[in-house]
């Protein structure tokens, strides 16, 4: 039961490739928004792409790399201004303190926290110049409580909520919401 909320949008969305980020595609299709897919798993991602058909374009997006970033800007501005961004893209590594390596703990940072903010430092110029937009952020109920085993995946949570309120202020004033 569509009815066209997202008519005419454009949407970034991270990690779509599976699981929620391919929901969320679906949806904002379904709802009549043109989506660029992004994620490492190219396979995947292009299959849902062709599934979803002239509204979706798949881009290889490793959320730690600026040139990624550059590149899923210019798909989505080969489809109109870019409205929406969905940084959903996100790993867990469970392990306790005391055995989770620094190259375990960098890499979730890495992709969860990092990724985020390469997704809000890449989206703003293109949203400011199409006159707003929205960002959310995927977060976690464990960037809001204390579970043991996921030193890494609830850091990368609680930081992802901290530059939300910050990403907030700092775009509001352009008509770009973060939540």
């Amino acid at each position: 039961m569509a009815n066209g909320r997202l008519e005419g949008k454009v949407a970034i969305i991270t990690g779509a490739a599976r699981g929620q980020g391919a929901c969320e595609a679906r949806l904002f299709v379904e709802e009549g928004a043109h989506v660029v897919l992004g994620d490492i798993m190219d396979e995947e991602g292009q299959a849902l792409a062709d599934e979803l058909g002239e509204a979706a374009r798949y881009v290889h997006l490793d959320v730690r790399e600026e040139a990624n970033w550059s590149d899923a800007i210019d798909a989505a501005a080969s489809l109109g201004p870019l409205n929406i961004l969905i940084n959903n893209a996100a790993v867990v590594h469970f392990s306790a303190i005391k055995e989770t390596s620094l190259e375990d703990f960098n890499r979730v940072v890495g992709i969860n926290q990092v990724g985020t903010f390469l997704g809000l430092r890449s989206a703003f110029e293109p949203m400011k110049a199409a006159g707003g937009g929205s960002i959310v952020n995927v977060s976690s109920i464990d960037g809001l409580q204390a579970k043991n085993g996921i030193i890494a995946y609830a850091s990368t949570k609680w930081a992802i909520r901290g530059m939300t309120k910050v990403a907030a202020i700092a775009f509001g004033r352009h008509n770009i919401r973060v939540n």
